[in-house]
């Protein structure tokens, strides 16, 4: 009796409360997430999360693959309208779902969540960069409930307007670990002080609080023209950790619908009278039986 009850008052001390007041114990995602698909190249990524009673994983709405019995979902605007219209300009939901264990099916819990988009999944430590780190809109798939997303603006309405990922990014900071999406393959950059890098608008995934963002007029009239990268490359300055993809999710969709027929159609031959014969047919059939009737 009193071993439980040393380990419970151990697991409240381990606790951690969010800035919206939830109460639960850090995960240690090392141990307790696995991501899956990473191998397949076109593949939606799927992470899998251990939970132990009393631990809280914070995850984008609608996101949940499946979750296992004695698995809780709680959903909730993660600190009232003012907190779910913040993560709504950063291209989250307004809603957030809690997940916790009760307990009631073993010692341990797992929930499963997937992409909404063919994506590679990334897990990045806050504390390992600083404790910020600013990404794409709509970037993040979970983290610990201990992480929170703030509206990061574009320091120039220039970079904004040109820089392709417009005026709102997703500054994530706090403490504990963070899942985000990345279109396609996935690569990491570590820039020395003073170093730029000219990415293509659209494969910036994040980057560490301290990379300068900014953008730069492509140079060369006929690579404005012909180049096929617009006006302008986006500029990182470091020092500090970028990351990219490979497959924007915009410039796929751009290319889908480059691709579909104009005119309202989708451009297939539809045969008549397949399989059953034609209208004509069909009429040549009625008239001889009502002949032979008759």
């Amino acid at each position: 009796m009193s071993t439980s009850s040393s380990s419970d008052v151990e697991q409240r001390r381990d606790a951690l409360t969010s800035t919206d007041g939830v109460l639960g114990r850090p995960i240690d995602f090392d141990i307790a997430s696995s991501i899956e698909g990473k191998e397949s190249q076109a593949s939606l990524t799927i992470v899998t999360v251990r939970l132990e009673t009393d631990q809280v994983l914070r995850a984008e709405s609608g996101a949940m693959m499946y979750m296992t019995h004695g698995v809780v979902m709680n959903t909730t605007t993660g600190g009232g309208l003012s907190a779910g219209f913040q993560r709504f300009l950063t291209g989250q939901n307004v809603f957030i779902s809690d997940y916790t264990y009760d307990g009631s099916n073993g010692p341990y819990g797992y929930v499963a969540l997937g992409t909404d988009f063919p994506s590679k999944i990334i897990r990045l430590s806050l504390e390992e960069y600083g404790g910020k780190i600013v990404c794409q809109k709509g970037a993040l798939l979970c983290a610990s409930h201990t992480v929170d997303i703030a509206v990061e603006f574009t320091k120039k309405f220039s970079t904004g307007f040109f820089g392709g990922e417009g005026f709102v990014l997703q500054g994530l900071t706090g403490k504990g670990d963070v899942m985000v999406k990345a279109g396609g393959t996935s690569i990491r950059k570590d820039l020395k002080e003073g170093e730029v890098l000219r990415v293509s608008s659209g494969s910036l995934v994040g980057f560490q609080e301290g990379v300068e963002f900014d953008i730069q007029m492509v140079p060369g009239f006929k690579n404005v023209l012909f180049g096929g990268e617009g006006l302008f490359f986006t500029t990182l300055t470091g020092p500090g950790v970028v990351w990219l993809q490979g497959q924007p999710p915009q410039r796929m969709i751009s290319e889908i619908a480059r691709r579909v027929p104009s005119g309202g159609g989708i451009g297939l031959a539809v045969p008549i009278g397949v399989g059953g014969g034609g209208a004509s047919e069909g009429g040549d059939s009625g008239d001889s039986s009502g002949s032979a009737t008759s």
